[in-house]
């Protein structure tokens, strides 16, 4: 045997004897080293391993397996204190977890990290859920929240795997509304848990090239990749053994699943433990009926509680990346047929960020850092294009799609781009997806589907065929005037840079393998990634719902978007941009509206606030509902539908820890005169004196009494929007001053000092008795809308070193987290700071307002400390039944 063969018997027999012991072993090095002496030994009867190269080796494994250094740890929140059933010992050796682990690091090549999530996370949830070995009753329900299109498929797939190793029999994963999903995750299943694929020359595909199926090791299923459940059929296997179900959420087909196993109940007297995952729980899966009208539970609900009361023996686990509408179920919840409701009772489990995903900090400033210099990777439509859509409001329009519009097109220039970009990059083969999301009528999507592919055939002929072609120009200037100054500036990449003429050629080459494909009810096209495995897939993608979540994308780098809902769930999951985006992050863009990116990145920012409040909370050894008060409390927008929030009350918002600035303002100038004359009003009362911190200037008050403050903001009006919200701002501050809190303020206001790369001069500002230099310039060129009469959303005006003004620069320099570094004022103290800001910038001198010394636009921000307020008795979370 060879060196490198032996070397890589002696990592096989590491990697196994290695989790083992971990799994028994509080100490990962002294799991190690044992594991390391076991690999030796074994490895040894193949060929000598002097010391030298033993030392070698172990520092290999040590490396490689970041043996020593602290893996990120996810949260979880449970509602029992109780000592769990579960051991991880319990797993690390069991067939089917062992082969999956192998497969995700041999096969799949999956970075250590992200395996090593995976078994962690995993353990929290089985150490959450029913122990299928005792005969005793139990009825486990909870919820794993993890980001769009992250992973969490792998992340069920491996505690289907763990749960079959310890002796759950029935198994049944609840995917989807669609056909494709559905068939999507049995394929992916069937690979990666039952291990009964193979490729057309026979050769095993998934788990089983780790190692083959045994007798004892058989998993039956009663769906298949074409199939989900009929009323038809009659599942035949046995349930007493090993058995997997992927079906949809969907009446016939659950009720069909209901009664089948209703029917083997009572024939088999069946007693077995079920786990239940349901994909995308918070989708058709929820309850909206109205108890105080006596309704019965909506349908999907109503069938997978029913499909549960089977059972003496069931855990129910739901995955999401947008919590909001389970957690805001009914805890109290039942009725006599159906049981208890869908309500995550026994625990939460978030998902580590993977690292390599790409999510809202990525395409947004969820920091809301007016420093922030990434290039920007969204592209605002145009009027042009903005009315080709706006005129589309029933199915029956689709015929007003009559061509393509400027910037669709682009959007598909810079796709070609993208293309011959990843292939020069070494990324060949790889999938590349563009999706086109419109409307949500399908006869509208065949209407753009027929116009994308006409559009694109006559693209391509172009750059293959005619060298003098206008088209050509375009695309240098698109590659010459965005994708190269994007990518040079883009932060932690260095790629290298291709001359036009080697890109040029490139395209022409992948031009002509770019498909167009139409994802509905109405099409036969079907995103099948696997069938083109070999090559990859290059596909515009022209879809609507369908395309709105659970689909995945591969290699999704353009988004051309024109769908708004002020929804969380329904928002984030049609973003569908997120995910891994290894080696061309800077190549990915989204052409959408400004209303939609602004709503965007607000949604952004407050997904980012709630998983930090669960991160903390969770630390805290808080419980699942003391979460969903914390959701329920955040101010931005609507968490999800009306009627899933039909259980929940909201009464107040709680601010603590956070930033708030105004980032939308209205363009009426009366609005702006108020505004001007209550920030005025304020600074005549206080005793400002000029100060300055970290190289800024500002007018400052300490010890402002905060009566001040709400009678400042009973008169500054903010937007027509509940994002920064003046008088919910005030309500907080009233009910923390009834606690003791926020009693003594600083208040300051900002000098601005415009930078020369600004091609702004100063604009002096008389706020009463003060006289600023010049007001504050915007920190990145932010373009006006289309339309005069519509909301600026200037972008974020506050700079990190602003917001800690009235802090000891020293005692926080080394602090990285900004909110821990907020919860270091004492809870009395808040900061509001006061921007007169530079009216020059575009987004406000498009305005018909004759701004000058005395009027300019006042933006305003609140840094608040922590509070000991008990959320709890705030908030009615839950109505009784």
């Amino acid at each position: 045997m060879s060196a490198i063969d032996n070397k890589s018997l002696f990592e096989q027999a590491f990697t196994n004897n290695y989790y083992m012991l971990k799994a028994h072993s509080a100490n990962s090095e002294e799991a190690a080293e044992k594991a390391l002496e076991l690999a030796r030994v074994l490895a040894s009867g193949f060929g000598p391993i002097d010391d030298a190269q033993f030392q070698k080796w172990s520092l290999e494994m040590f490396m490689k397996y970041k043996i020593g250094l602290e893996v990120p740890k996810d949260y979880v929140m449970r509602n029992s204190k109780e000592k769990s059933w579960f051991e991880p010992k319990m797993a690390a050796s069991g067939f089917f977890w062992t082969r999956y682990r192998r497969y995700l690091t041999e096969a799949k090549n999956w970075p250590l990290e992200a395996v090593t999530a995976i078994d962690e996370t995993t353990n929290q949830i089985m150490a959450s859920v029913g122990n299928p070995k005792s005969m005793e009753p139990f009825d486990k329900r909870g919820l794993v929240l993890g980001y769009v299109q992250s992973g969490k498929t792998a992340n069920f797939t491996g505690l289907i795997n763990k749960a079959y190793d310890v002796g759950y029999k029935l198994i049944i994963v609840l995917s989807g509304i669609h056909n494709d999903l559905r068939a999507q995750t049995q394929i992916r299943l069937n690979e990666e848990v039952i291990g009964n694929r193979t490729d057309k020359d026979g050769n095993p595909i998934g788990v089983a090239q780790i190692y083959a199926n045994t007798a004892e090791h058989i998993i039956s299923s009663w769906t298949t990749e074409e199939n989900d459940i009929k009323s038809s059929q009659r599942g035949t296997s046995n349930l007493n053994s090993p058995t997997l179900m992927v079906v949809k959420k969907n009446k016939t087909v659950l009720e069909s699943l209901r009664d089948q196993l209703i029917t083997h109940r009572n024939l088999y007297n069946l007693d077995i433990p079920v786990l239940i995952v349901d994909d995308e729980a918070d989708q058709a899966s929820v309850d909206t009926s109205n108890p105080d009208k006596n309704e019965d539970p909506k349908t999907i609900n109503r069938l997978i509680r029913q499909i549960l009361e089977v059972f003496n023996r069931k855990a129910f686990v739901g995955y999401t990346a947008t919590p909001f509408a389970n957690l805001l179920i009914s805890k109290e919840g039942r009725t006599d047929e159906e049981g208890d409701d869908l309500y995550p009772k026994d625990f939460l489990v978030g998902l580590p960020k993977p690292k390599e995903y790409c999510g809202p900090e990525e395409y947004f400033n969820v920091e809301e850092d007016a420093e922030d210099t990434r290039p920007s990777l969204i592209r605002h439509l145009r009027q042009e294009d903005l009315e080709v859509f706006t005129t589309i409001k029933k199915k029956s329009d689709a015929d007003k799609f009559e061509e393509v519009p400027p910037q669709m097109r682009e959007a598909m220039l810079e796709f070609l781009l993208v293309i011959a970009i990843r292939n020069l990059r070494g990324q060949r083969k790889k999938h590349n997806s563009m999706l086109i999301h419109t409307s949500r009528f399908k006869d509208v999507q065949s209407s753009v589907k027929d116009e994308v592919s006409r559009t694109f055939d006559a693209i391509s002929k172009q750059l293959q065929y005619n060298p003098e072609s206008t088209v050509i120009a375009e695309m240098q200037e698109l590659y010459e005037n965005d994708i190269l100054p994007v990518s040079r500036d883009w932060p932690n990449e260095n790629h290298k840079e291709y001359g036009w003429n080697e890109v040029y050629e490139e395209l022409r080459k992948c031009s002509e393998t770019i498909q167009v494909f139409e994802i509905n009810g109405n099409s036969r096209d079907a995103l099948d990634y696997h069938q083109y495995k070999e090559d990859g897939l290059n596909v515009i993608a022209v879809g609507g719902d369908k395309l709105s979540r659970g689909l995945t994308l591969e290699g999704l780098s353009i988004t051309y978007y024109f769908r708004n809902t002020l929804m969380y769930d329904t928002l984030m999951q049609m973003g569908r941009w997120f995910g891994y985006r290894k080696g061309y992050m800077d190549l990915c863009r989204i052409y959408t509206s400004d209303e939609i990116a602004s709503n965007f990145e607000h949604l952004a920012i407050a997904m980012i606030q709630l998983r930090q409040e669960f991160d903390r909370l969770a630390a805290l050894k808080k419980t699942p509902s003391e979460y969903a008060v914390k959701m329920l409390s955040h101010p931005t927008m609507m968490l999800t539908s009306p009627l899933k929030m039909r259980n929940a009350v909201s009464t107040n918002v709680i601010y603590a820890g956070t930033l708030q600035q105004t980032r939308l303002f209205d363009p009426s100038e009366e609005i702006l005169k108020g505004n001007m004359e209550a920030a005025v009003k304020l600074a005549n009362k206080l005793p400002l004196e000029k100060t300055a911190y970290r190289k800024t200037n500002f007018y400052t008050a300490y010890g402002v009494k905060s009566d001040m403050i709400k009678e400042f903001l009973s008169e500054y009006q903010t937007a027509d929007s509940n994002i920064v919200n003046s008088a919910y701002i005030a309500d907080y501050i009233d009910r923390a001053n009834h606690e003791g809190e926020l009693t003594d303020w600083t208040v300051a206001v900002v000098e601005g000092n415009p930078s020369a790369s600004s091609g702004l001069s100063d604009y002096p500002v008389e706020l009463g008795k003060i006289r600023l230099k010049s007001a504050a310039p915007l920190g990145k060129k932010v373009k006006a809308p289309e339309s005069k009469h519509q909301i600026r959303d200037i972008g974020a005006i506050v700079s990190p070193n602003h917001e800690y003004m009235d802090l000891d620069y020293e005692e926080i320099k080394e602090i990285k987290d900004r909110t821990e570094k907020r919860r270091m004022r004492d809870k009395e103290k808040g900061l509001m700071l006061i921007y007169p800001l530079h009216p020059e910038v575009e987004i406000f001198s498009s305005l018909d307002v004759e701004f000058s010394s005395k009027l300019v636009p006042i933006g305003i921000a609140f840094s608040f400390p922590g509070t000991e307020i008990d959320d709890t008795s705030v908030y009615q979370t839950n109505k009784t039944v």
